[in-house]
Order: C-alpha cells, then sequence, then structure tokens
C-alpha cells in the first residue's frame, strides 16, 4: 500500500510533493489501522487466555501506569491470577510483550522507510524516515489509550524493562541499518559493505535520530504549550523536512572537515 503512490507518481518527486505524499499515504495507513481494531476484538472473544491478557492488559496499563497490578489486569480479564505468570513470566513480561506489539503495530502502520522505495533519492529516502518516525512517536497522542502506552513505551527505551530490552535493542540495531547507508550516500561514501563500521557514518545518524527523539521525550510538555491540540500530519511533514534540510546541512559539513 505504501509502495503504491510512488509507483504510480514515480521516484525523485523533488521537495514540493514528497511533502503531500507522505501525508497522504499516512492518512491511508492511519485509517487501515483502526479498520484493524475489529479484528482485535474478535481475537478476544475467542475466549484464548495470551490475547486477552494482552488485549486487557493494553487497556489497564493505559489507564494505570506502572501502578496497575496483576490482580488488576486478571480481574478485568476475567482470568485466574496466576494467568499472566504463567504467559508471560511476571506483571513486567506483560508489559514488555503489550509494548512490544504497540511499537510493531506502528511500525506497521508507519514503517521505517516511511514507504518510499529504495530506488528514491537519499534525500528523500531521508525525510520520509524521519517523517514515518514522527508519525510513531506524535500521531497517537490523538488517542488516549496509544498517548499513554506511547509514553511508556519511549520510557522503556530510556529506563529498560528488562523483557522488553532484546526487543528495543533489535529495534535500535535495525535503525541504524537502515539509516547508516543513507546517510553514507549523502555523505559521499556510498560502499554499504563498510558503512555500518563507520563510526563517522553511524554518529551522524545517531545525531539525526536525537533530533526527532527531542519530539518524543518532551512530547508532554510540547503538547502542553500547544494547548493540547494534537499534531497534524501537515506539521509533522513540515516538521520532517526541516530536519532532513538540517541533517543533510550537517552532513555535508562534517565530511568536508572529515575529507
Amino acid at each position: 500500500m505504501f509502495q503504491t503512490v510512488f509507483e504510480t507518481k514515480g521516484v525523485g518527486l523533488g521537495r514540493e510533493c514528497i511533502s503531500d505524499l507522505l501525508v497522504q499515504m499516512a492518512r491511508d495507513a492511519f485509517s487501515i489501522a483502526c479498520q484493524r481494531q475489529d479484528t482485535n476484538a474478535e481475537a478476544m472473544t475467542r475466549g484464548v487466555t495470551r490475547i486477552r491478557l494482552l488485549e486487557i492488559g493494553r487497556r489497564v496499563f493505559a489507564e494505570k501506569g506502572h501502578a496497575a497490578t496483576v490482580r488488576d489486569i486478571c480481574r478485568a480479564a476475567a482470568v485466574n491470577v496466576a494467568a499472566v505468570n504463567y504467559h508471560f513470566g511476571s506483571k513486567e513480561g506483560l508489559l514488555a510483550a503489550v509494548l512490544a506489539q504497540l511499537l510493531d503495530d506502528l511500525l506497521v502502520r508507519y514503517p521505517m522507510d516511511g514507504g518510499v522505495p529504495a530506488e528514491a533519492p537519499a534525500e528523500e529516502r531521508l525525510q520520509g524516515f524521519v517523517f514515518a518516525f514522527l508519525c510513531r512517536v506524535l500521531v497517537c497522542m490523538e488517542d488516549d489509550e496509544e498517548r499513554a502506552l506511547g509514553q511508556m513505551l519511549s520510557e522503556a527505551f530510556l529506563r529498560p524493562i528488562l523483557p522488553f530490552e532484546a526487543h528495543a535493542e533489535a529495534h535500535r540495531k535495525a535503525v541504524q541499518s537502515w539509516l547508516v547507508p543513507v546517510v553514507a550516500e549523502l555523505a559521499g561514501k556510498p560502499d554499504a559493505a563498510i558503512a555500518q563500521d563507520d563510526e563517522q557514518l553511524v554518529m551522524l545518524s545517531r545525531s539525526i535520530v536525537a533530533q526527532i527523539l527531542m519530539y518524543n521525550t518532551n512530547r508532554e510538555l510540547i503538547l502542553q504549550r500547544r494547548g493540547g491540540r494534537a499534531f497534524t500530519l501537515e506539521e509533522l511533514a513540515a516538521y520532517a523536512r526541516h530536519i532532513t534540510l538540517f541533517s543533510i546541512g550537517g552532513i555535508q559539513q562534517v565530511s568536508e572537515q572529515m575529507a
């Protein structure tokens, strides 16, 4: 679905078009994600305990945060209190599974490449990456449950939850593996075979991610200063464009100094 727009319009679209296409694809992805909620509801009715615990755990953690207890969750799910330990090992194990599911769902909705095909210019691929990352961080703020769980997901990356850490580390590596070759191309070092081992390229990639994570770390404060008004996709596309242009300027400057 994400590729379809670019296959129709072509790649190398230029600065004026790509932001509009990214916004269009994000709207389509959000619409499809809303339709999937019915599938989740059907899964609950099948009485599968593990699925039920994940669904109810998601709701209870969103309502109570870390204060949620195993008893709270099992009571709401109408299952034996031992079910959480049996299926997930602990309350933290269930929380880790809930957060992993949320992250995976967000990556399906807003994939790493933002829907921009691999043959597009590096600038467009970087903008797609930044836009999708911002969507994963900020679009969920429109929904109270996803907003609460999104905050817990952010905290899990900053203050590790042991059962979630393997999933978090896999995501960090996936981000680096995708981003470093794009940065290498922008820096004039397109040899993908050595890019991942180039410390300069890794540092440049981390600098790009850090700009995005500023919105993640401070999103509650940013939202408060906006009077609670959610971000629009058009705003996120503009932020993505700014981060992309700023990052490209930095990549070029650093590359010239290090040459």
